[in-house]
């Protein structure tokens, strides 16, 4: 476990927990072990070697990082980079070693995919029955679906949320939500199951299999729509519908063109009438009560939509602060991070690294009060790390290292660091 956890790019309450990372460039793989890493433990990307001796990656001072390396740090900090072929006998042997010894073996491969490369439940637990097998697929282990892939937006699609989304005009598509949903709320069940799993796992010895499908986390987050769908109540896309009625609730305009967004429930009109520089509003029929607002719903949404041209958005935004009731300035990814709220909550992150004061990733909102945590550790190159992990985790000498190198069977750069890679195992 010492050897373990001194891999860790991170400490944390998962310190000693080896997690063997076998996915794709996809959140629903990469951004669920991020957070397990983020959390202590020793997350290895297990990836395929190169073909021949890439470049180490060298950006001048000055220039933009690239967007892929950009977005292969903003998934993949505090883990380690293994280079290992699993289709020849000597990688899979490395394999096993480190699979007799994990504690998690995370895949988003289709099962077919997974059965293929030997990495599904039934050959790891064979090897090592207290392992945790997290599977994350687009349509889980079983069903008619279950063999095809998915992406992010047909996820979203299928699963119902992109029907409430857009403005619902006639002429309008449905639109998906910025962030991939549908990877990422695959990705937190699948770190939620396996954190209970580890719990399990230490009380009673016990490994397990988790079938994680995207798309039934896409249904499971509609939540309360759900029985309301059910006993007949519709939901469609709109600018301006609130989400159990409230009202006004939603996007309007502001003097300035920026948006500027609303959610004004029963116990905040008041105060925002008079925000909003109508007191006579409370007492006017049409708006008294939630249902009054409800009924005349487009009523209020132009009076409320007047009534915000009357200043730009930053000066409704001080309004709304200083009278403590809910509306929020439609900001740019850029202009939510130099909020000076998200400053004080440490949400914005930078690394040790040559590129470091150049890239910035997003910080870690598990705020756990024993283990404060100490920064992060940049994102590895490829095979940044193979041969300190087949040093101190299989036990092999340097002589058998270089003759796997040699053979290909493990990879790692002679010099500098790598950056670009093969996308999967």
């Amino acid at each position: 476990m010492n050897a373990i956890a001194a891999l860790a790019g991170r400490a944390g309450p998962l310190a000693g927990h080896l997690v063997l990372e076998m996915c794709g460039d996809e959140p629903s793989g990469t951004f669920g072990t991020q957070i397990l890493a983020d959390l202590g433990a020793t997350v290895l990307k297990i990836e395929r070697p190169p073909r021949g001796e890439p470049a180490p990656t060298v950006l001048a001072e000055g220039d933009p990082v690239p967007r892929d390396i950009a977005y292969a740090f903003g998934l993949n900090r505090n883990k380690r980079s293994l280079c290992l072929d699993l289709k020849q006998p000597r990688g899979r042997d490395v394999f096993e070693a480190l699979v007799r010894i994990a504690s998690v073996a995370y895949d988003n491969y289709t099962p077919a995919a997974a059965q293929r490369l030997g990495i599904d439940a039934t050959a790891l637990r064979a090897i090592n029955p207290a392992l945790i097998c997290c599977s994350v697929s687009g349509f889980g282990q079983t069903g008619p679906w279950a063999a095809l892939p998915a992406y992010d937006a047909t996820i979203q699609a299928l699963g119902g949320g992109m029907s409430i989304t857009g403005t619902g005009d006639a002429d309008d598509p449905p639109v998906r939500w910025g962030n991939p949903i549908g990877g990422i709320g695959g990705a937190l069940y699948a770190v939620l199951g396996i954190l209970v799993a580890l719990r399990r796992r230490r009380a009673e010895g016990q490994g397990a299999s988790l079938d994680i499908a995207l798309l039934d986390a896409q249904l499971a987050m509609h939540a309360y729509r759900v029985p309301q769908v059910h006993g007949g109540a519709r939901f469609s896309a709109s600018p301006h519908r609130g989400g159990n009625g409230a009202m006004p609730y939603g996007p309007f305009l502001a003097r300035d063109g920026r948006w500027f967004v609303l959610g004004i429930t029963a116990q905040f009109w008041t105060k925002a009438c008079e925000v909003l520089g109508h007191p006579e509003w409370r007492d006017d029929p049409r708006f008294r009560t939630q249902e009054d607002r409800q009924a005349n719903e487009s009523a209020l949404n132009a009076a409320v939509g007047a009534a915000m041209q009357d200043a730009d958005a930053d000066e409704w935004q001080r309004r709304f602060v200083a009278a403590g009731i809910p509306g929020a300035k439609v900001q740019s990814i850029p202009e939510a991070f130099a909020h000076p709220h998200v400053a004080l909550r440490d949400m914005l992150v930078g690394f040790d690294h040559p590129i470091g004061s150049r890239l910035k990733v997003a910080g870690d909102p598990v705020k756990l009060s024993a283990h404060g945590g100490a920064g992060f550790r940049a994102a590895p190159g490829l095979g940044a790390d193979t041969r300190a992990v087949l040093r101190d985790l299989v036990g092999i000498d340097e002589t058998e290292c270089a003759a796997l190198r040699e053979a290909r069977v493990a990879w790692w750069p002679r010099e500098g660091e790598v950056q670009t890679r093969p996308s999967v195992v």
